[in-house]
């Protein structure tokens, strides 16, 4: 089977996408990255967290059998994430397990 890339080519693509994605982030403003404990700043319920507090402590794929308001996004312990707030977003902090440890809008 013939490759589509040389070894080489498949570097500088990365780089290229690299680029390209420092690039992005710039020009959406100044976002900041840490630990999810220090970004994560209390927003107001409108991604329906407080409906949703009988499925902390269990297994995050229940959050499939929900309705959400918006996108969800799994946080998993040690991540790393920006500080963008999409208001109706719900976060799932989740521990090694793959249990809901908390819930939050943002």
């Amino acid at each position: 089977m013939v490759a589509l890339f040389s070894p080489l080519m498949r570097r500088n693509m990365l780089g290229v996408l690299a680029a390209a994605f420092l690039a992005a982030c710039a020009m959406t403003g100044q976002m900041r990255m840490g630990p999810v404990a220090k970004m994560l700043k209390p927003q107001p319920d409108l991604c329906g967290a407080a409906a949703l507090i009988d499925v902390v402590g269990q297994p995050f794929t229940l959050l499939a059998d929900h309705p959400l308001v918006g996108p969800l996004r799994i946080l998993w312990p040690g991540q790393e994430i920006t500080d963008e707030v999409v208001p109706d977003r719900l976060n799932a902090e989740v521990t090694n397990d793959q249990l809901i440890l908390r819930l939050s809008c943002g």
